[in-house]
């Protein structure tokens, strides 16, 4: 399938970044992130525990503190189901089978209650469907997204080689409103 191709060159790829740049890259993304979001107003909101090479959220963080944001992180709950429950500044964290940090509570939010979500991706096609590991977590469990009338804005965050001028959108993928990338921020509405 033409979809693992694009996903096994793009991990390749990550690999071979450095330290240096993944640490500067991640530093802009998140500071055109917090100048371009509107992080104050956003009541509920949808953050990741970074995997490999993803970008990570500390500075973001910082704003979500400053703004007593409710933040909630993604947790598997069935082989093909995501909940998304409240993080908690001394939240109880355990891996789940894929080695990423998950919140240990019950404490749950529908996908339909977020004002912002953050997602993380492989990829992104140049409609701005989203690109995962495979596994169709985010897919499944956000899929009635797109049907509800004040639906959250679904932001990624990633590098400038992860956008592709490639079409590779399946019906099921997830699409982002927002793509924000070391030099570029992606508009898909």
């Amino acid at each position: 399938m033409v979809k693992n191709l694009i996903r096994k060159s793009l991990l390749e790829q990550g690999q071979l970044l450095s330290k240096n740049f993944v640490h500067k890259a991640n530093i802009d993304i998140q500071n055109a992130a917090i100048k371009h979001l509107d992080i104050k107003s956003s009541k509920n909101i949808l953050s990741y525990f970074p995997y490999k090479n993803e970008v990570t959220l500390e500075i973001i963080s910082q704003e979500f503190k400053k703004y007593k944001n409710n933040i909630f992180m993604p947790r598997i709950v069935s082989a093909n189901k995501l909940k998304f429950n409240l993080f908690k500044e001394n939240a109880t964290l355990e891996k789940n089978k894929y080695g990423i940090n998950e919140v240990k509570n019950e404490d749950y939010l529908d996908s339909v209650s977020f004002d912002l979500m953050f997602i993380p991706f492989v990829g992104v096609d140049k409609g701005g469907y989203r690109l995962g590991y495979g596994g169709g977590y985010f897919d499944r469990s956000l899929g009635n997204i797109s049907f509800i009338e004040k639906k959250p804005i679904i932001v990624g965050l990633g590098y400038d080689f992860q956008v592709l001028e490639e079409d590779f959108a399946e019906s099921h993928d997830l699409k982002y409103d927002i793509v924000i990338t070391q030099t570029r921020i992606h508009s898909y509405s």
